[in-house]
């Protein structure tokens, strides 16, 4: 077998270990945040029934775990103070915007001007998001960039218009003090100005996000995995497939103030499963009980020759929040479903 035939089959084993080793970043974080925020009503069934049936043994002074301790803390009084600290940054975050699986609500106008390495492309781009909580589970999203472009090489061009436009649709099926849990789905529309503003093609992107809080750390930590691939357009442009997963870290500095250090990895299926790495840091200020502001900047640090690999790029933006679903529990609960 020569080294063509194998290279389909060295492209799917990537794939495979790629998504199983996401898969299990994802589930040891989502054991240990939930082995921090207590018991399931089944174990703690058990646990009652187990109990009963032998004598509680005390504890040995110095044996608690080091791990359970960290989580729950050492004593009651150590443990209520983390679970209100918990609930605490995620309505921070929440507040500011910035937590991927809260259900809120906001309008945002961002600048951004980003430079790539690998063809000499800058571009400058502000982009419109308006994000809408149907009900307290579920929330859309709608994102439309413009863009100035200039690709600075011989035969290169300038130009400037709409890019394509990006649906959001989500729920979140879990959420705790501990951890919760989003998944939901992009749909990208080929509505860009012209063909260098645009894939020309129709993408679906499902994926799913986590949010851990850290209390000890003051911070909250995040996890958005997604796989977009083209399902339909123009049949002579170049389809897509490819894996970004976002994995962020929100510093909660007061109720105020906020910052965020993130990072993007891509792996580009379509080509030779390239992988890109991007870096950025943000800083956000809270003005009032709606308004907030933020400023970043961010780096390549590996597949800068790829598509998805920045030279540099610095940001900035405003958002207005609010927090009130346009349905409440009580009127979904409301709601003629038939089998409910």
């Amino acid at each position: 077998m020569n080294a063509r035939s194998r290279s389909p089959w060295g492209h799917q084993v990537a794939r495979v270990v790629v998504n199983a080793g996401f898969l299990l970043i994802a589930l040891v974080t989502l054991s240990l945040a939930v082995a921090g925020g207590g018991t399931t009503p089944a174990a703690a069934a058990v646990a009652e029934s187990s109990d009963e049936a032998k004598p509680a043994a005390k504890p040995a002074e110095g044996k608690r775990r080091p791990l359970q301790t960290l989580l729950q803390g050492a004593n009651p009084e150590e443990h209520a103070r983390l679970e209100a600290e918990r609930k605490r940054l995620s309505a921070a975050a929440k507040a500011f915007g910035t937590d991927p699986t809260a259900i809120n609500g906001y309008y945002e106008l961002s600048y951004g001007n980003s430079t790539f390495a690998n063809n000499n492309l800058r571009f400058n781009s502000v982009t419109a998001d308006v994000r809408l909580p149907v009900t307290p589970n579920w929330v859309v999203r709608a994102t439309m960039p413009y863009v100035w472009a200039d690709l600075d090489q011989p035969r290169g061009f300038t130009t400037n218009g709409a890019s394509d436009m990006t649906v959001r649709s989500g729920h979140r099926i879990y959420a705790s003090p501990d951890v919760a849990l989003f998944i939901g789905a992009d749909v990208t529309f080929p509505t860009g100005s012209n063909d260098r503003l645009s894939t020309g093609k129709y993408t679906l992107a499902p994926g799913g996000a986590v949010a851990v809080p850290l209390p000890r750390l003051r911070s909250l930590l995040f996890t958005f995995v997604q796989d977009f691939n083209s399902v339909g357009g123009d049949p002579s442009r170049r389809d897509i497939h490819f894996m970004r997963t976002q994995a962020a870290f929100n510093t909660i500095w007061s109720e105020r103030w906020w910052t965020l250090a993130s990072m993007t990895y891509y792996v580009d299926w379509n080509n030779n499963n390239m992988t890109t790495m991007n870096l950025l840091g943000e800083v956000g200020h809270r003005l009032d009980n709606h308004w907030n502001v933020f400023v970043g900047s961010g780096a390549g640090v590996a597949g800068k020759d790829t598509s998805f690999g920045i030279d540099w790029q610095v940001l900035a933006g405003v958002r207005w929040v609010f927090q009130t679903p346009l349905f409440s529990n009580q009127l979904v609960e409301e709601l003629p479903i038939e089998g409910r």
